[in-house]
């Protein structure tokens, strides 16, 4: 394989010019980049790329932050299509995406330290999930541009970028939808409130029913575990309750197949007697029977959005702070059509 000197000695320039060529450098007439890169696409050269970086300071990556013992991040759809919404965006950028393993730990410190200080990253996109105040202070310390994929947990957001799906809107059309088919009833039925992206949900439903003049009754709200298992167990104490629900908004796929086996269970005829809405458009939504109404998370365009925002940051490290909400859609079938589409 040929080396920019061999470039530079068959093209008669120097190996100054290849190099400025290969930096897109302004200076490089658009008559010596051609032709210069003509001999390169004979020669089939290839530039290398950690040499570029420590030569100009600036890597050729993007990195996304992971913790490899949270093994169900991985087994999740939503990781993938966020994956592919960062890297949809990173390609046409040629940049590429790499995925690093960062544990609470001294060790996790240390490599995040090795990483930011070697410059093997151009910038940085934390889950929120795995935001601290050691990984903010590390990425502040030395200045590395990093956006956050969710909204974080703590109050002090404004200080940097971060994108999220709008999930109170989500929790809002959810209700909405469910009302004009007539059901008044509705219970929430999700994970842990203790994540952000599930209160954001609560609190849609809440403003919903409220905009409504329904108070939205305690009893009506629960939590499980995101099994089928434990939302089955989950709606089969809402449904035993004196007044029980005629309606349900789930938190996922998973949790409405659990509730929608309970319900069916207790006798009730989905949607007749009972509606059933889910967050989340996995294709088992459509599979299942009946197929399920389905609040649309687009996690590809909050991938892509996270991503772009970066890539902002980069070119202008002195930006004003964004916050990003990608809009939710709402995919009727018919687990919910009491009465007729809306």
């Amino acid at each position: 394989m040929a080396n920019i000197k061999e470039i530079a000695k068959a093209a008669g320039v120097s190996t100054s010019t290849v190099s400025r060529v290969l930096n897109n450098n302004r200076l490089i007439s658009p008559e010596t980049r051609e032709h210069v890169l003509k001999i390169m696409r004979e020669y089939n050269y290839v530039p290398n790329a950690m040499a570029r970086s420590l030569s100009n300071q600036k890597a050729n990556a993007i990195t996304l932050l992971v913790n490899n013992e949270n093994t169900e991040s991985f087994d999740n759809l939503f990781f993938h299509k966020v994956m592919y919404g960062i890297e949809n965006v990173l390609y046409k950028s040629d940049l590429f995406l790499m995925v690093s393993n960062y544990q609470d730990s001294r060790l996790g410190k240390e490599r995040l330290i090795k990483m930011v200080q070697g410059k093997l990253t151009q910038g940085i996109i934390v889950p929120a999930i795995l935001l601290t105040a050691d990984i903010l202070r590390i990425l502040e310390s030395f200045h590395v541009p990093f956006v956050v994929l969710g909204e974080p947990a703590n109050t002090v957001s404004a200080s940097y970028d971060w994108v999220d799906i709008n999930n109170t809107q989500g929790g809002q059309l959810a209700i909405q939808h469910l009302l004009l088919m007539g059901y008044r009833r509705i219970a929430f039925l999700s994970g842990s409130t203790s994540a952000v992206f599930n209160r954001n949900r609560l609190a849609g439903y809440r403003s919903m029913l409220e905009q409504s003049n329904i108070i939205p009754d305690e009893t009506l709200i629960a939590e499980c575990d995101s099994s089928k298992d434990g939302a089955f167990s989950a709606m089969e104490k809402l449904l035993d309750l004196s007044n029980p629900p005629d309606a349900v908004l789930c938190g996922d796929n998973v949790i409405g197949m659990g509730a929608m086996k309970a319900i069916q269970a207790a006798g009730y005829h989905i949607p007749s007697e009972f509606g059933v809405v889910c967050f989340d458009n996995f294709p088992i939504a459509e599979l299942i029977e009946p197929a399920m109404t389905t609040v649309v998370v687009d996690v590809f365009e909050m991938g892509a959005e996270t991503a772009k925002l970066l890539l902002r940051l980069i070119e202008n490290p002195n930006a004003n702070h964004q916050i990003s909400l990608i809009s939710t859609t709402i995919q009727i079938r018919e687990s919910s059509k009491k009465e007729k589409e809306c």
